[in-house]
């Protein structure tokens, strides 16, 4: 698929969205250590390394999706969301848990929303019936953009994580996948 990618920071800008690869390693790398490093959107605290990358994608659980979002013409990873089974039990088989992230100089352009199209189809063909999320409680961004994709509120895991010498509180989401 070749969306259209508008906004201040590259308008006109074309991407697709694919399975990952184990060469957009080091894209996915540069996309996520900012992010990490910014320490107010994930509970991430530790940087990336391309051999963690790199053994994450190899890693994959066969009922997984892993999909990003690249720039047509240099084919650098803009986005990635995964789908992971929330358990082996095959009383929860049916439930996945999701982590979204979009590079920080293209937030805000539908790259999200696009990731989020073809990887609830793909959650849906793997037999996942309901996905799950949990989002740092203070990124009300993140929350919104859950919310835009379906997602409810469904909790508040109180001092869930602690990041940066503090706790931090996650909301837990869920999306029913119709």
């Amino acid at each position: 698929m070749s969306f259209e990618h508008g906004g201040a920071e590259g308008a006109g800008l074309e991407f697709s969205i694919r399975s990952v690869r184990e060469e957009d390693a080091p894209s996915i790398i540069d996309l996520l250590n900012p992010i990490i490093q910014a320490g107010i959107y994930t509970i991430m605290d530790e940087q990336l390394s391309l051999a963690g990358q790199t053994d994450f994608i190899r890693g994959l659980p066969q009922r997984g999706v892993f999909n990003v979002a690249v720039c047509n013409d240099s084919q650098k990873v803009l986005g990635l969301q995964d789908v992971e089974p929330m358990s082996a039990s095959n009383a929860l088989r049916h439930v996945g848990v999701i982590s979204t992230f979009v590079s920080l100089a293209t937030q805000r352009n539908g790259i999200g929303r696009r990731l989020s199209q073809a990887t609830f189809q793909e959650a849906k063909e793997l037999g996942f019936l309901k996905i799950c999320a949990t989002v740092r409680a203070d990124n009300q961004r993140a929350v919104s953009f859950y919310e835009s994709q379906g997602f409810r509120v469904i909790g508040t895991a109180r001092k869930h994580a602690f990041v940066g010498g503090k706790f931090i509180d996650e909301m837990l989401m869920e999306r029913l996948i119709d």
